[in-house]
């Protein structure tokens, strides 16, 4: 009964918070920080804090940071966590079997800048074609039943886009049904 009533106060807190946050950008009011940060170590921390769920799920959970990619930017290091906590906890819920793996590269540099690469891999059920156009929409889910077998509200990847967008950055998606997905997101 205890690991009930903790899960559902987990997902209640979710809801409220993703409810939250996406009335602030609906509203204008969700400001972007920008302080120095180690983006190897805030991807760390995520990995570290999901891995019990991936563990749980029977699946591994593996970060590959490439070697040469820069790990110290400034920018809103609270909203990419939650970017890709959202997009790493989402694989790991509709992935059985298998892994997930977030890769972080550089994909331009001009000495000063980077833009920079997150893609979050699975080997779980997969998006219908048909369906992906409409998965960054708000209270939008690729299966009706999706919510009764795997929860949630959403608004993740709606809120997701948002945050990338705010932060100057774009979002992506391919998936192929019983193969797996990736969402990957780019920021300067």
């Amino acid at each position: 009964y205890a690991e009930t009533v903790r899960k559902s106060g987990e997902a209640l807190l979710t809801v409220i918070n993703d409810i939250l946050d996406f009335s602030k950008i609906e509203a204008g009011r969700l400001d972007i920080e920008s302080f120095a940060f180690d983006l190897r170590l805030v991807l760390e921390d995520v990995i570290e804090m999901l891995e019990p769920k991936a563990e749980d799920r029977r699946i591994d959970l593996i970060l590959q940071y490439a070697p040469q990619t820069p790990r110290h930017f400034v920018g809103d290091a609270g909203r990419v966590r939650q970017v890709v906590t959202n997009l790493v906890g989402n694989a790991i819920k509709f992935t059985d079997r298998g892994h997930v793996l977030l890769t972080v590269d550089c994909d331009a540099s001009d000495g000063k800048t980077c833009r920079m690469r997150m893609a979050v891999t699975d080997t779980g059920v997969g998006i219908p074609k048909d369906k992906i156009a409409q998965l960054f929409e708000k209270f939008t889910q690729a299966d009706t039943s999706t919510a009764r077998r795997y929860g949630g509200t959403g608004l993740g990847l709606a809120i997701c886009k948002q945050l990338v967008e705010l932060m100057g950055g774009s979002i992506h998606v391919e998936s192929t049904v019983a193969q797996g997905s990736q969402f990957w997101f780019t920021l300067p």
